[in-house]
């Protein structure tokens, strides 16, 4: 698989969790303000992307002077920063798509990070938003999800109800499941084994796994 990281807004403390996702990295892209990030770690992005009304003027500079390709939109544009990243990965070949951060702060941008993970499985690829507390899946047939036993997972419906849960690994075993849309049915199950398997028949879910 050839993975595409982007740096988005917030920070990641856990700087475990942060190297193994950029040492797994094809390729880097920055949204905007995500630069700054970059920047900090000492990480050179392959792309920096968007109108740039957030990131710092000398960051920007200095990327620009060290040769990494800019590509400037106008601030009233159709798209945000982190779709155009995720347009720029698609368009790289890449299959697994990983989001930096991209919670937090602004609940509007929050939720709409969340549903670029269904943007991105509908462009054939595989989504991930990673922060410190949280790894954030989409699924809507089958996915398998690495973790320790104990772990914390949650299981949410996105836009409407979800029917043909399975589940397996989890305390709370899902066996031809629905979950009503609006209804936290999926919240805090617990992982019994280094792995489990979550299947969907109709639906999607987004998925939690408490880091």
């Amino acid at each position: 698989m050839k993975k595409a990281l982007i740096f988005n807004f917030g920070r990641i403390k856990n700087t475990t969790l942060l190297q193994k996702e950029i040492q797994g990295a094809s390729i880097i892209l920055c949204a905007d303000g995500g630069g700054n990030y970059a920047y900090e770690l000492g990480i050179i992005p392959n792309f920096l992307i968007g109108d740039f009304d957030s990131i710092e003027t000398e960051v920007l500079n200095y990327f620009i002077d060290i040769g990494v390709e800019v590509i400037r939109y106008p601030k009233e544009k159709d798209y945000t920063d982190t779709e155009l990243c995720i347009n720029k990965a698609i368009e790289q070949g890449c299959d697994e798509i990983c989001i930096l951060g991209g919670v937090g702060g602004r609940i509007d941008h929050t939720l709409a990070n969340l549903y670029l993970l269904h943007y991105i499985y509908e462009n054939n690829a595989k989504g991930y938003i990673v922060t410190d507390d949280f790894y954030i899946y989409l699924c809507k047939d089958f996915i398998k999800i690495e973790g320790e036993i104990g772990d914390t997972l949650s299981i949410i419906p996105i836009y409407k109800s979800v029917k043909g849960l399975y589940s397996k690994g989890l305390m709370y075993r899902l066996e031809n499941t629905t979950i009503d849309f609006g209804r936290p049915l999926g919240i805090s199950n617990v992982m019994i084994d280094r792995q489990c398997e979550i299947k969907v028949g109709d639906g999607e879910v987004l998925i939690f796994k408490k880091i």
